[in-house]
């Protein structure tokens, strides 16, 4: 196991490697590096990404150098990719996966995205609901009931 992520540190150090950019977080939250593993990792395992864990200091300290939690990838000898995510804080290892894992972890990401976009709608509908119609606040509050509503101009007025 030890010479898998070896190989999968120099592969990724020295075969020129490439990490996606952009947030892995689409709804902009502020996470520790800590809590975004935490949601990330499951997806990686659920997926069929490996966990190569760096077992001894050296390994540990070439982890740490690599990016943190971004996807990247490698085309091996035979022209093959090869996708890895370092996480040096968590579990302490770098993700391995194949092309089928990685488009796993992509449909994984986007489901686990709409879902949170749903929950977070939802959320909205909810907190408008209970704030009434547009205008007219929370229930209890607006017209009648003793609040007093009154309109008037150009000589003319009413009061309700």
């Amino acid at each position: 196991m030890r010479w898998r992520l070896a190989i999968a540190i120099c592969f990724a150090l020295a075969a020129g490697c490439a990490t996606s950019g952009g947030s892995l977080n689409p709804f902009g939250d502020s996470k520790t590096p800590q809590q975004q593993a935490q949601e990330i990792d499951p997806m990686l395992q659920a997926a069929g990404f490996s966990e190569l864990p760096a077992t001894t200091a050296d390994q540990d300290t070439r982890l740490k150098t690599l990016p943190a939690l971004k996807l990247g990838y490698y085309d091996d000898a035979k022209g093959v990719r090869h996708y890895w995510m370092a996480d040096p804080d968590v579990c302490k290892c770098i993700f391995h996966g194949d092309e089928a894992a990685y488009q796993r972890y992509e449909n994984i990401k986007l489901e686990n995205q709409v879902a949170e976009r749903d929950r977070h709608a939802v959320e909205m509908q909810q907190q408008q609901q209970m704030m009434g119609p547009p205008g007219f606040g929370p229930p209890g509050m607006g017209f009648g009931g003793g609040s007093g509503f009154s309109f008037g101009g150009g000589g003319f007025g009413m009061s309700f």
